[in-house]
């Protein structure tokens, strides 16, 4: 069995090395305790492997694992299960989840009413470890239930593994490192100097309009002003400031709200679920969403209103599955207009909520 073991982890491997999604493959190790009547005996050695596939809020995995049971009742088990993975990817290093599932364990060696093959239920919890190049280490726990009418009871189960991306795509500042070197050439009688690729001065473009519009003649993806090669977020939407490397930093969301009011507008909500999708496929960043007021009311009640809003979007993206962890607020009342407070339009104008993002991760050249 374990030769056919061997032989379905080799054609798993082999039928996810040519796929293009944004997933990653893992392989784990650890130990399983049976029948925990009473007390957790964590002695039967246990390996797998898991595909998950990242695209989705709440993702897919699939794991195969083998235990070798250290009694008299069986010899080993093979299990698969399909599970529902939930990540809060919005931290920093480190990447808490939650799983539960549903799944198949053939028994060796089995004995009738003691250890038998069944479908199961399972659950658990496990920490993330963000490592290089999209690698992760990871630490598990899952608890299994056998759907069966006999006594077989449950299991526990500790691992240990590690994750790799299928289709990891490496920073542009990595990138431009190999073109620095290709780009070296040998002079008579001068040194050799490399030439290095400078980004764009510019601290940012601001796209005003609603249509992107290019704003440079080299080539420009997504028409932020910024040369694809240099971009390191090839895919930002129009009316975000961006800095030199092509990534979003500011945006002004058009969330109306009711007069003295802090609720968000329904008109105005399909905005806020753009932009929280936006940030769900955009992990990496903080944002701080900054709330202004016309100059209508006392600086005191506009401070106080303009924070209230601002809490009131920053609930909304946290409802959407937006970590808190990444978000902040603040209030800076009618102290920063962008139009003129004497007529009614330049004051619907000054109502804004700013979206202010950052990137502590991120490497720079």
């Amino acid at each position: 069995m374990q030769k056919i073991f061997i032989f379905q982890l080799f054609l798993f491997l082999t039928l996810l090395s040519g796929t293009t999604v944004e997933s990653e493959l893992g392989i784990d190790i650890g130990l399983n305790s049976t029948q925990n009547k009473r007390n957790f005996k964590f002695k039967n050695p246990t390996v797998g492997i898991t595909y998950q596939d990242d695209r989705f809020l709440v993702m897919p995995r699939f794991d195969l694992d083998y235990v070798d049971v250290k009694n008299d009742y069986a010899s080993s088990f093979i299990k698969g299960s399909i599970n529902a993975v939930y990540e809060n990817k919005n931290m920093n290093y480190t990447i808490p989840y939650v799983l539960m599932g549903i799944g198949y364990e053939h028994v060796n060696g089995a004995t009738k009413d003691v250890f038998d093959s069944h479908p199961f239920i399972q659950g658990g919890v496990g920490i993330g470890i963000n490592l290089e190049q999209g690698y992760k280490l990871k630490f598990e726990g899952k608890m299994l239930q056998v759907l069966s009418s006999s006594q077989e009871g449950n299991e526990a189960i500790v691992t240990v593994g590690i994750t790799m991306p299928l289709n990891y795509n490496y920073p542009l500042y990595m990138k431009q490192s190999t073109r620095v070197i290709r780009k070296v050439r040998v002079l008579p009688k001068v040194k050799v100097v490399p030439i290095i690729v400078q980004p764009p001065k510019t601290k940012f473009i601001y796209i005003k309009n609603n249509e992107c519009s290019i704003k440079i003649d080299k080539p420009d993806f997504d028409r932020d002003g910024v040369e694809d090669r240099l971009d390191q977020c090839p895919a930002t939407p129009c009316n975000f400031r961006v800095d030199r490397y092509g990534c979003p930093i500011k945006t002004t969301l058009k969330i109306h709200f009711k007069t003295n009011s802090d609720k968000i507008e329904s008109t105005s909500i399909g905005k806020i679920d753009i932009f929280a999708d936006f940030l769900l496929k955009n992990r990496g960043s903080f944002v701080k969403i900054v709330g202004h007021t016309d100059s209508r009311g006392s600086d005191k009640h506009n401070m106080e209103l303009s924070l209230a809003r601002a809490n009131s979007v920053m609930k909304a993206l946290i409802a959407r599955g937006v970590s808190v962890a990444r978000l902040s607020i603040e209030g800076r009342g009618e102290s920063e207009p962008i139009a003129s407070n004497k007529t009614e339009e330049g004051r619907a104008i000054n109502r804004r909520i700013e979206a202010i993002l950052s990137y502590p991760k991120r490497g720079r050249i």
